[in-house]
Order: C-alpha cells, then sequence, then structure tokens
C-alpha cells in the first residue's frame, strides 16, 4: 500500500451536498478495496490559474489516502465520469515522506550534537580578531562612542 494524495476541482456551482455525496462516494471506494482514507480537507472556492471548461472559480478538495494502484485507477476513473468534477491530480507520496523523514532525522542528529556543546547566553559569539579598543574601526564599520560628562 502507498500513499497517495489527490486533488481535485468541483465546478464553483456545485453545492455542500454535493460536494460532501462525491467525498463519501470516493470514500466508500477506498474502503471497499481495502484503503485507507487519511484526510479529507475541503480547501474552498479559488480563482483557477486559468479557465478550464469555461470556469474561472472552483471548489478544491483534497484526499489524503493510503491505497493500492488498483483503487487509485479506480477513484480516477470515477472522476472523470463526475460532472460536477472539472480536473483532479493524483500524485504519490512514498518518495516524498521518505525524503522528509531522513532530512528530519539528520536534524535531529545534528541537533543532538550541537546540543551537548554550546551553551546559552551568547556562546560561540567571539570578538573579530585585530579589533582595537574602544572607537576602533575594526572591520571597516564605523563605532561612535556616547561622550563622557
Amino acid at each position: 500500500m502507498q500513499n497517495y494524495e489527490i486533488m481535485f476541482i468541483v465546478n464553483p456551482a456545485a453545492t455542500e451536498d454535493e460536494i460532501d455525496k462525491i467525498n463519501a462516494q470516493l470514500e466508500a471506494v477506498i474502503t471497499a478495496g481495502g484503503g485507507k482514507a487519511g484526510k479529507i480537507e475541503k480547501m474552498g472556492k479559488r480563482r483557477l490559474a486559468y479557465p478550464v471548461d469555461k470556469f474561472t472559480d472552483g471548489v478544491y478538495v483534497l484526499f489524503v489516502l493510503t491505497a493500492n494502484g488498483a483503487i487509485v485507477r479506480e477513484i480516477e476513473r470515477r472522476l472523470r465520469v463526475l460532472d460536477p468534477v472539472i480536473k483532479y491530480l493524483t500524485v504519490r507520496m512514498d518518495e516524498d515522506m521518505k525524503r522528509l523523514d531522513k532530512i528530519k532525522a539528520h536534524r535531529q542528529k545534528r541537533a543532538a550534537r550541537r546540543g551537548g556543546g554550546a551553551s546559552a547566553g551568547g556562546a560561540g559569539v567571539t570578538a573579530p580578531s585585530g579589533s582595537g579598543g574602544p572607537g576602533s574601526n575594526a572591520g571597516g564599520v564605523a563605532v561612535e562612542e556616547p561622550e563622557e560628562e
């Protein structure tokens, strides 16, 4: 079983009941095939980047699911024949999930290494070498000191 994200755009004239009916139908297909619907998010009405079938707006819906290829093909077939659905896109997320887990593990390892050596309170911040006393122009930066009274 692989992880997928399916985003589809519904006709902006469609009612909430129609969108909920489409979502329930797709969720039934997923569970009947042995898959699992993780998240169903109605993202709302948004402007399309370019006109699609004379529509300039659409209602975006995102499905996150775990399923096999046969289930995904059946969902795509149903989305293709549903009249209110303007467009859809399916993305397999397994490779991205592996990459994100690898990055997270690397960051945790690096944070563990840094956590043991550095302490709070500005440790690790040093003055540039060759800096003179007060008022010197070390590093090409002009420093203005307050006058004493």
